[in-house]
């Protein structure tokens, strides 16, 4: 282009210029007035504040009026901070701006922490970073602010010193650590507790104060505080000189404004001595408790050796005597004595022992006292000698009397009775009255020991007699207190077997009755108390710890009403008449296998005759069957052959009722038991079903008899048979042998079979058992509870029959719902 046109362009390339210089100053002045930090500006050297933006409007408390009417940059801070900004640019000035030089801008970031007044004189902390306003010559003609209200974060920087102050002052030592375990913080505290320095700590895991009894702790608490657990806990910690601290410890976690655990913290307060106290405290407890226990075994077993060696000690430490007795005045013979209780153990007691010994009866009551002792009992005051000595009397001329220096003796009353005396001896110097009255509650305690004593020792005497009479009548008695529903109970040692407790509460006892007995103990107590009996009596079962049964005689009556005649308190006895039911059971019990056997052979006898006569006359009818068969057609000679059939039932039938009535034992032969079970037990698994199982056990031993193998498999085939249609639903046939001896009183062997050894076969059931009103008919000629066309009655008295004749016999034991029992005794044949 040529420079004519260049000259025409230059006034557009002007207004463009200015267009852009203008858009620019527009954008500026929106920048700086929209800016999110408080900005101001001021021109120099006047120091006159020529902007504010919005934020510095609201920060100061200024109008935009305000600023347009002048305010000066000088107003707007305090002294303090005036002088620290003026310092700091008279520093960028130098060798620049003051020797006429243009300004050098310092490289870097300044921010200067100063103090800002407010227009109502208000003071608050900000952060203040500046820069020049340069002129074309680089001349600084103005200075930018950028200002930020740090009150917040000074307080809070105000808060987290005085926070840290408190923890590096704080007594207890703080400690803080990552959530990897490092130590992050260890404050004095824990420098002064743990003897380690926080240069020594502070990076590193404190695993090294962890003692080792608790190993692990601080793992565990680190995963703990790391969940967000606060615990607090007592442990030990160990010191760098090796000593073992007991420490509580507070465990937190350190969260962030969110709420995540960032870090976590420890509490440590030095609780050694607090426990060296408790200990202390606890010592002293136990040193009391000991005493208290001892009395009360006193009060409970009537040894007051362990108190009185206990109240002896503490009277020679609190006088520091070497020699001391405490005594129970008696009678030994005319003249009064000293029954000792307890000695001291120091210099001088075995010489007094040994007087004692030699003075006592039986080695302990003493047969006269000096004459000290003597005048302690007679005038019931302390008498105090200082060489006692001189006031011996007979009791002190034996040569063997050890030698007292001093002397005081102290009578112990129970009351107004002296009932002992405590004797303390040698203690240089001697004694005082004062010391006399100082002892008075060790003395009321001995005093009160004593006659607990005299009591326990009457009673003792008044129990001795009651327990010979009760001994006499076997008789426990029993007191009811009626409104406190309580029953409480004294058995003498031959009626403990009865198991009843010394008290209980009417529940209690009502427990320890058979279930089946409980409504009619509770009814006649109740009846009594309400005055429809004139007495308590009832015949009760008694179910004892070991689960034995024992039968009690319960008699009594009501001693004691109230104003209303509300019964108040009863009193009885108990008697065990368990022997008594058992003979009178035992009775009946003979009695009805006499009744079963007499009616069996009855039976026998009738079902003979009857079987003999039948017999005649079927063998009549089958031989004449057989004599008609000849000649006889087809059709004639099958009708004749049912009715030969059915005589032979009937033969089979009569057949078994003279077994039944006359059994015999036919072939003879010596049985070897566990053959005949293993054969029979393969011949019946043929007859039961899948669900029945036979379970076959034997014992040692060589199990012979003398019988008929067939007679003997028979009974054995017909009684699995019959347990095998008691379990319809499946069960399980046990059969299992062993040798019994057979006494007077075997329940499962009537009276009139011979004492001895018998092999008992067993076949148990699991089925329901047979019920109470069939029992005694099992045996019965054909009596049977199968149905129709399933049992003919005779299975069972045949097997008797053929047991009898064995010389055994077969029973049965059954119970609802627990399956049956059915055990065959058959004599012991020996090997020889």
């Amino acid at each position: 282009m040529s420079s004519e046109g260049q000259q025409l362009a230059a006034p557009g390339a002007y207004v463009e210029l200015q267009e852009r210089f203008e858009r620019l100053q527009r954008d500026f002045a929106q920048f700086r007035e929209h800016l999110p930090e408080a900005f101001l500006e001021m021109n120099l050297p006047e120091m006159r504040v020529t902007f504010m933006s919005q934020v510095a409007l609201a920060l100061f408390g200024f109008a935009r009026e305000d600023v347009d009417a002048g305010i000066m940059a000088v107003s707007l801070v305090d002294a303090a901070s005036f002088s620290h900004l003026a310092a700091a640019a008279a520093q960028h000035f130098a060798g620049t701006v003051d020797n006429g030089l243009p300004y050098q801008r310092q490289p870097g970031q300044h921010i200067f922490e100063v103090t800002l007044v407010r227009k109502d004189g208000s003071a608050f902390p900000a952060d203040l970073q500046a820069s020049y306003i340069l002129d074309d010559a680089r001349a600084p003609v103005g200075v930018r602010y950028i200002l930020r209200d740090t009150t917040r974060r000074v307080q809070a920087e105000a808060e987290r010193a005085r926070l840290a102050a408190l923890v590096e002052w704080s007594e207890d030592a703080i400690v803080s650590r990552d959530l990897d375990g490092t130590v992050l913080s260890w404050n004095a505290g824990a420098e002064r507790l743990y003897g380690y320095s926080a240069a020594e700590m502070v990076g590193r895991p404190p695993d090294i104060i962890e003692a080792p009894e608790v190993g692990g702790q601080l793992a565990q608490a680190l995963a703990d505080q790391v969940a967000g657990v606060s615990r607090q806990i007592e442990t030990r910690r160990r010191t760098r000189d090796g000593r073992m601290l007991d420490v509580s410890v507070s465990l937190f976690p350190v969260k962030d404004a969110q709420g995540e655990v960032v870090a976590v913290g420890g509490i440590g307060r030095d609780i050694g001595g607090r426990i060296r106290q408790e200990r202390a405290l606890e010592r002293s407890n136990q040193m009391l408790s000991a005493l208290g226990a001892a009395q009360t075994r006193f009060i409970r077993d009537g040894d007051p050796s362990v108190v009185f060696e206990g109240l002896l000690t503490a009277l020679l430490n609190l006088t520091g005597s070497s020699i001391g007795i405490i005594g129970r005045v008696a009678q030994a013979g005319d003249e009064p004595g000293m029954q000792p209780l307890a000695f001291a153990e120091g210099p001088g007691s075995e010489e007094l022992r040994a007087f004692i010994r030699n003075r006592g009866r039986d080695g302990l009551l003493l047969s006269g006292m000096c004459g000290p002792c003597s005048r302690v009992v007679a005038s019931g005051d302390a008498v105090i000698t200082p060489e006692p000595g001189r006031e011996r009397c007979a009791c002190d001329l034996e040569p063997d009397h050890p030698p007292l220096d001093t002397f005081m003796g102290l009578p112990i009353h129970a009351g107004t009775a002296v009932v002992g005396l405590a004797v303390v001896a040698n203690r240089p110097g001697g004694y005082t009255r004062a010391d006399a009255a100082a002892l008075a509650p060790l003395l009321s305690a001995c005093g009160t020991i004593i006659e607990a004593m005299r009591m326990e020792e009457a009673r003792r005497a008044a129990e001795q007699q009651l327990d010979l009479a009760l001994r006499g009548a076997d008789l426990a008695l029993w007191e009811w207190d009626v409104q406190g529903r309580r029953i409480s109970s004294k058995s003498p040692p031959s009626a403990t077997h009865l198991g009843l407790p010394g008290d209980a509460s009417i529940d209690e006892f009502t427990a320890l009755l058979h279930p089946a007995d409980r409504d009619m103990v509770s009814a006649a107590f109740a009846r009594h108390a309400a005055g429809e009996t004139p007495l308590i009596e009832c015949e009760t079962r008694v179910i004892r710890g070991d689960g034995e049964l024992r039968w009690m005689l319960t008699r009594g009556t009501i001693v004691e009403r109230g104003p209303q005649g509300q019964p108040l308190r009863g009193a009885g006895t108990f008697l065990d008449i368990t022997e008594r039911r058992l003979a009178d059971e035992e009775r009946i019990r003979l009695e009805q296998q006499v009744r079963q056997s007499q009616k069996l052979e009855s039976l026998g006898v009738f079902a003979g005759g009857i079987a003999h006569d039948f017999n005649n006359l079927l063998t009549a009818v089958l031989g004449n069957l057989f004599l008609l068969e000849d000649g006889l057609t087809e059709d004639q000679r099958e009708l004749l052959g049912d009715a030969r059939l059915a005589a032979e039932r009937g033969a089979e039938v009569v057949r078994r009722l003279l077994t039944f009535a006359r059994p015999e034992v036919s072939g003879a032969e010596t049985v070897q038991l566990d053959s005949l079970l293993r054969e029979t037990a393969a011949l019946a698994r043929s007859a039961l079903t899948p669900s029945v199982r036979l379970v076959v056990q034997h014992s040692p031993g060589d199990p012979l008899v003398r019988g008929s193998w067939t007679s003997l498999q028979q009974v054995l085939v017909n009684l699995m048979v019959n347990a095998r249609d008691a379990m319809p639903g499946g069960g399980t046939i046990t059969v299992a042998r062993r040798i019994e001896a057979v006494g007077p009183r075997h329940r499962w062997a009537p009276p009139d079979l011979p004492r001895g050894r018998y092999h008992m076969v067993t076949v148990t059931d699991t089925g329901e058992g047979i019920a109470p009103e069939h029992v005694d008919r099992i045996f019965d000629p054909f009596f049977t509870t199968k149905g129709v066309g399933r049992g003919s009655g005779l299975g069972l008295p045949t097997a008797l029959g053929i047991a009898r004749a064995h010389g055994g016999w077969l029973a049965a034991e059954t119970a609802p719902g627990n399956g049956t029992t059915f055990r065959l005794l058959l004599p012991v044949l020996s090997a020889a």
